[in-house]
């Protein structure tokens, strides 16, 4: 008899994998448009010597990852940025240029079948001519493995936890979204994987089905510990699903980290302008001795950062809506803070939260500051903000790196 199951452990090494696309034929002007608005930009773009042909899609660009033994790692990005194409080539089900390893294990020759992974889709992707039990057995039935049928069914019943047992009679068509949803995640733990996949299995649930099924899938993994890739654009989810994140941009990973190292520490303006309910506001500036002037107003620059400027060096001064503070009529800012004066045109209430969002159109671009959701912000009108000099982070304009 076989044993309960164990989850074994990988860990995994991407290193500068990419991936192209290759039309079947000369895209047309409209085709190529297309194509850039789906990805985000122009795939021709590139700049590398790994730039593809015309036509083609360079959908991961030299992308190189490490993931630990028993971590639970969310790729996230934006829609078109890699990241499913990331994951589908890690399972072994794509072709790729570059290598991939399971702990010392290059796996270009080893078939998606033979590398011990589980993997959940968006769409579920059950056998819809099998009920919930044929679902989880099809593997052992494939590998001629019958004997480990009800054992393996009976130990992931009981993973999956109440009210599992009820649904492993019945057919896929007969099944909610949420309920399609935990048979395919066991259906993927159920073979026992040393990697365990997850492409967006949420996106097709409801508000509050999303919010149960990413605990109990947290559940699950803090349970066992398996090795886990997870790919959203959600970033409420990332930060419940993630031990560490994962940014793409443009078929890249531009950063690994934990949650608030990526958050306070962003590598560059991208990632600071992504991560963030809202993100990071990102101000065009210029250098003036140890000020950053935005929009024709003087801002401290941050003292830890004023040996590595120069004078009249362009600049992006990135600051974050919470940091900031809306002055009361007659209130002074207090020594040494750096003020802004906008007139703010929207007022987002988040009730749950106690707090409001506050829009304004700033040097083009749009300024959102986070304030108490009882304090009286008039709009239209100019009104001052103050912010403390540190919070400010600098980018360089050209290369958008952190300074």
């Amino acid at each position: 008899a076989p044993s309960p199951l164990q989850f074994r452990m990988a860990s995994i090494q991407v290193v500068e994998v990419s991936r192209r696309f290759a039309a079947s034929a000369p895209l047309s002007q409209r085709a190529r448009s297309r194509q850039e608005q789906i990805i985000g930009y122009d795939p021709r773009s590139s700049g590398s010597d790994t730039a593809p042909q015309a036509g083609d899609v360079l959908a991961l660009n030299r992308a190189s990852l490490s993931v630990k033994d028993g971590e639970s790692m969310v790729i996230l990005g934006s829609s078109g940025c890699g990241k499913s194409t990331l994951l589908r080539c890690i399972a072994g089900l794509e072709t790729y240029e570059g290598e991939i390893y399971y702990d010392d294990r290059n796996m270009q020759d080893v078939p998606p079948k033979d590398r011990g992974i589980g993997i959940v889709f968006q769409n579920f992707a059950l056998y819809p001519h099998y009920e919930s039990k044929g679902n989880l057995s099809f593997f052992f039935r494939l590998h001629k493995r019958d004997q480990e049928i009800d054992e393996r069914v009976q130990l992931t019943a009981q993973i999956m936890g109440l009210g599992f047992d009820a649904l492993l009679e019945r057919m896929p068509k007969t099944l909610s979204g949420g309920q399609k949803q935990r048979v395919a995640i066991a259906r993927a733990i159920c073979r026992d994987p040393k990697l365990l996949l997850f492409d967006e299995p949420l996106s097709n649930l409801d508000a509050k089905l999303r919010s149960t099924t990413r605990l109990e899938i947290r559940r699950l993994i803090n349970r066992f510990g398996i090795t886990t890739l997870y790919v959203t654009h959600d970033q409420a989810e990332a930060t419940i699903m993630g031990d560490r994140l994962a940014i793409m941009d443009r078929g890249r990973v531009l950063q690994v980290g934990t949650y608030h190292e990526v958050y306070d520490h962003p590598a560059n303006a991208f990632v600071a302008g992504f991560l963030g309910l809202p993100p990071m506001n990102l101000l065009d500036g210029t250098i003036d001795g140890q000020y950053v002037v935005v929009n024709n107003e003087r801002l401290p620059c941050p003292s830890q950062l004023q040996q590595r400027l120069t004078q009249g060096q362009r600049v992006i001064a990135g600051i974050r809506p919470e940091v900031m503070r809306v002055l009361a009529d007659g209130e002074s800012a207090p020594a040494g803070a750096g003020r802004l004066t906008a007139r703010f045109d929207l007022a987002e209430r988040l009730h749950a939260e106690r707090a409001q969002l506050l829009h304004a159109e700033f040097a083009g671009k749009r300024l959102v500051v986070r304030a108490p959701i009882d304090q009286d912000v008039p709009l239209r009108e100019l009104l001052s903000v103050t912010l403390p000099a540190e919070s400010i982070q600098l980018f360089d304009a050209e290369t958008q790196a952190r300074i």
